[in-house]
């Protein structure tokens, strides 16, 4: 969505509100089967001095598969972000900044990098998941499996003397 800023440009203390749902159809997310609330924005566009800063709150529900133990689950998201917009390049390349084009911002390109960016790489259903097991796939979240430990073979002589 572009957003027409030419009113608070010159005036400090100028504010633009705005909400928005970026289209998430085109991305492919690890462990993210979809979205059961698409994302949303609401924030605004407020010129601080001559700076002009967009602020936003995102928020979605994610249909989520964990990494460690394949089930499904449903996260909520939610983030709070803050970018610096900028009619000219920035001279220091290590600036997180925002290319105003003429007097507008695509507010999607700034939603959609702060989104992506704050994913975390692998979702979890729980943070001390167990996951499946190695050898039979039982998902170990729900109880021990049956399977016996591998015993590594160059102590077998030891488990010898041990049985006797």
């Amino acid at each position: 969505m572009q957003l027409d800023l030419h009113k608070i440009i010159e005036v400090p203390g100028g504010k633009v509100s705005f909400t928005c749902e970026p289209d998430l159809a085109d991305l492919d997310f690890d462990g993210i089967e979809g979205f059961y609330e698409p994302l949303k924005a609401v924030g605004q566009v407020m010129n601080r001095a001559g700076v002009l800063v967009l602020t936003a709150e995102l928020t979605a529900g994610l249909d989520c598969v964990c990494a460690r133990c394949l089930k499904r689950f449903r996260k909520a998201y939610s983030l709070s972000t803050e970018a610096v917009l900028s009619a000219e390049e920035p001279e220091n390349e290590d600036t997180d900044m925002y290319l105003l084009e003429g007097d507008c911002i695509d507010t999607d390109e700034v939603i959609l990098t702060a989104f992506v960016l704050s994913l975390d790489q692998r979702q979890l259903c729980s943070e001390d998941c167990k996951g499946l097991c190695s050898r039979c796939g039982k998902n170990l979240n729900d109880g021990p499996c049956a399977c016996k430990a591998e015993s590594d073979p160059r102590l077998a002589v030891l488990g010898q003397l041990l049985e006797e």
